[in-house]
């Protein structure tokens, strides 16, 4: 549950009030000084794009399924349907919080949309543990897509948190479903974790 109340508490804050601008001023990530610094930078925030989401997940399932024998059905591709799931549901947050992005002059990547939660540190957080299953590489990678967002001045600071949660909660909740999906037929999720969960529901 940590997930989804703490992104709706940032998204109605987002949306109707001005703390979060008070808190994101408080944050302070410096942008890259020189081309081989937003180049890194560039390519850090990469790991967080659809391309990058949608390849690791899909690969990860090709590789599972070859260990896995006989899995199919439902199970056979939740994990891809989760991840595309998760990018319409971030998509209808994202305009209906509708809350602008950092000033255009000082964006150093490209970007369109408006800014809350942010698309690269949710997609970057789901893909890598719906692909490996393990939150500590999902919480890493996230979190050092969310800092080259700040840094390259195209999310604010809250955007990464809430990213951050909405990833979170997602990949809490399609475990539960992958569970409830391949437990009733005696199967586990995947050939590598056998009935448990390597991430907690929240």
């Amino acid at each position: 549950m940590i997930g989804v109340v703490g992104t709706a508490l940032l998204s109605a804050a987002a949306h109707y009030g001005r703390l979060l601008a008070s808190v994101d001023r408080r944050i302070v990530v410096r942008a890259p000084a020189t081309r081989g610094g937003q180049r890194t930078w560039l390519a850090v925030t990469g790991l967080g794009s659809r391309s990058a989401a949608y390849t690791a997940v899909a690969v990860a399932q090709c590789l599972r399924r070859g260990q896995a024998a006989g899995t199919g059905g439902p199970a056979r591709h939740w994990p891809l349907l989760a991840l595309a799931a998760s990018d319409v549901a971030r998509m209808v947050l994202c305009r209906a919080v509708a809350r602008p992005r950092p000033p255009a002059e000082n964006q150093l990547a490209h970007c369109k949309g408006a800014s809350f939660p942010s698309r690269h540190t949710a997609l970057a957080l789901l893909a890598t543990g719906l692909a490996t299953g393990s939150v500590p590489a999902a919480a890493g990678t996230a979190a050092v897509v969310g800092l080259s967002r700040i840094a390259l001045r195209v999310h604010w600071p809250t955007d990464v948190v809430g990213g951050w949660l909405f990833g979170y909660g997602w990949l809490a909740a399609s475990r539960i479903v992958a569970d409830t999906i391949t437990y009733g037929r005696g199967r586990p999720w995947s050939a590598d974790t056998p009935r448990r969960r390597p991430w907690p529901c929240g």
